[in-house]
Order: structure tokens, then sequence, then C-alpha cells
């Protein structure tokens, strides 16, 4: 019977060259903690995305919330920061007990509306999350210019963007005072758990998070602040450096499956397509909008057909549970809109004609 997953990260391993007897190398070796495989990660991850330090950590929800701290920012600090978007993104502002300011999307890639982080970017806010969802540049450069001007630090989420580029050809995560990435399995570049990493030009701010991840430990025994432990698996690490040495061809077949979407479904009038930023975006997630009296129906229809299927993000988040206060005065209306009509579809590396055949000849029979 035929399965399509959302995602596929296992099957990027088979294109690693004689992966099995590398992977079985690094266990007989026995340094699972740190080592060469996390140096030489972070030395490669670096030197691509182009920036003069990254710090390997055990999460990407790590990365944002040690991104925050490094920053300086503290209970009843404003944070500028998207509702469309995975928790995380906000969580780590509230583990600081500072103040998420939500802004609202536009409706071509579901990043930041530029007029409306315009208009709160006021002198109370003290840092900025544009989130890079499912693989498109929030408009990084304008977002930069207006952060520059109010004195706001920026981080940016890249949880879902590694491998994009901006309209300049900087890699996103290069920008602004942070970059902060996720390595969860379906990310464009995933492990084999959970993992994550920082991006700086700072100094400081890579000393200061290499303490964090560590237990405020520059060397060994020698603790000068309070930290924790979010160390990246020595094997997690190994898989991401053996990922990136063929990112050019996990980029190249996401692309065509992102290509092939575009060339079959573009004349189905309920469709609206997602939209890349420019060429040298890498998608992570391949998001359709439909009508929503035919969203639950076509889910349904596709799981039927064991095409796999979700929605990226069906409840905004300052309409959770945990966003009590002020939470029914916050108007998204882009924000809202979209959460009641988005619906992603497979999207992975090295997907094979037949699966590609099946999934758009399948959609096309629905109604």
């Amino acid at each position: 019977m035929v399965n399509i997953p959302l995602a596929n990260p296992s099957r990027e391993l088979e294109y690693i060259s004689n992966f099995d007897e590398k992977l079985s190398k690094q266990l007989r070796g026995g340094v699972y903690i740190g080592g060469e495989s996390v140096n030489n990660f972070e030395n490669n991850f670096k030197k691509i995305i182009g920036t003069k330090y990254c710090v390997s950590l055990n999460s990407g929800t790590d990365a944002l919330i040690l991104a925050l701290i490094a920053l300086g920012i503290k209970k009843g600090d404003k944070v500028l920061v998207p509702s469309f978007t995975f928790f995380s993104t906000v969580e780590c502002i509230l583990q600081l007990n500072a103040i998420p300011v939500f802004v609202d999307i536009n409706l071509q890639n579901y990043t930041l509306d530029l007029n409306d982080f315009s208009k709160k970017a006021t002198s109370k806010i003290k840092a900025a999350i544009p989130v890079h969802l499912f693989g498109n540049d929030a408009q990084i450069t304008e977002i930069k210019k207006i952060c520059i001007e109010k004195n706001i630090k920026l981080v940016e989420d890249v949880a879902q963007a590694f491998g994009s580029k901006n309209e300049k050809n900087n890699f996103l995560g290069s920008i602004g005072d942070i970059g902060a990435f996720s390595f969860f399995p379906s990310k464009t570049l995933g492990g084999i758990g959970d993992g994550g990493c920082i991006t700086t030009n700072n100094y400081q701010i890579y000393k200061k998070i290499k303490m964090l991840k560590n237990h405020g430990q520059i060397k060994k025994y020698k603790h000068e602040i309070v930290g924790g432990n979010s160390r990246l698996d020595s094997i997690n690490a190994f898989i991401l450096n053996e990922k990136l040495a063929i990112f050019s061809k996990i980029r190249n077949t996401r692309n065509k499956f992102y290509k092939f979407y575009l060339d079959n479904l573009n004349d189905i009038e309920w469709i609206n397509l997602p939209k890349k930023n420019n060429n040298e975006t890498v998608l992570n997630y391949f998001t359709i909008s439909v009508p929503v009296n035919i969203r639950s129906r076509l889910m349904a229809y596709l799981s039927q057909k064991n095409i796999g299927n979700a929605i990226y993000y069906k409840t905004p988040i300052h309409h959770q549970k945990v966003i009590t206060k002020n939470s029914k005065k916050i108007k998204l209306k882009n924000t809202e809109s979209a959460s009641k009509s988005v619906l992603s579809l497979p999207l992975y590396s090295f997907p094979t004609d037949d699966e590609l055949e099946y999934i758009v000849t399948s959609i096309r029979k629905f109604r």
C-alpha cells in the first residue's frame, strides 16, 4: 500500500556514502558528548552561514531562550513576535517572565506584516523575534533597519529555514544579533533527535551562550554564571555533518518536489499555492491555503489515501490558554484567517517519481 509521510528524514541517510560503516565507527569510538564531531559541526555550520561564531545546543527551543538571556531580556521586557508560529517562539519569552507583543502576518508567505511590525516597534520594545516561517525570509533586511533605528535586539527564528537566503544573498540566521536554529528531524537540516544552535558575530554573546549551555562554565569546574545543560549529542552532530555534506542534493530534491507541485496544481482554482521569496529559498513545509469549508474534507480524503498532512498552525498562540492577559483584546486579522485555511502537504528530500505522481493525482481527483 502507498504511504506518503509528511516528512521523511530517514531517506536522506540512504544518500550518505558508507553511512552504516561511518556510524558504527562513531558508536565504537565512545565519545557521545562533545568531541571532534561537535567541533567539526560548529565550524562547518558557521562557515556555511557566514558568521564568526556558532554554538551547538540540544534544541531550537534552547537556542531561543539562551539567545534572549544572552541579550539581557528580563522580567517585564516587551518582545515583538508573531502569533502564527510554533509555541516555542513565544514560550522562550514567557520563560523569562517577559511580555510577548504579537504582530500580525502577511498572507503571501505567512511571515511578519512589515507595517504592523513597524507600528508596534516603539521605544518600549526590547527585542524582536521574526520567524522565517516555512523557509521564507521574514523581510529580515527591512526588519533589521527598524530594529537598529529603535534600538531593538534582533533574534532570527530560523528553525524552519536553514539553507534559505535573503534578497541580498545572505543566509538567514546571519543578519540579526543572533540566529536560532532547530535540527528537529523534519527540518531542512534534520538530526536524529532534538538539536539546535545559535549563530552570531558578537563574541560576548558567543561566550555567554557557551557558558549558559554548559552549567555556566567556560572551563571545567570554573562556574562563572548560572547555566544549564544544553549540549548537542556527538552522534547527532555526526549525522548533521554528513547531511551538511550532501545539502546541495537535499536542496535540489526538495526544490524538485516544490516545482512538481506548482507545475501540476497551479490550475486548481480552490488551492492557493505557496510562493517563495526568491530562488534561494528552501521550503521546510509546502503549505497551501484552501477555503474554510473544504479543509477538513480534504484532510480526511488525504489521510484515507495515506498521504500525510497537517495544519501549522490551527490555533494561534494569542488564543492559547497560557496567554490569558488581554488575549481577547488582541486582534490579528491575517493570523486568524490563515489558521482557518492553511494545510501542509508532504515535502521531503529525494522523493520518487511515483510518490510525486500519486500525491498530485490524488489531489486532482478530490471533490
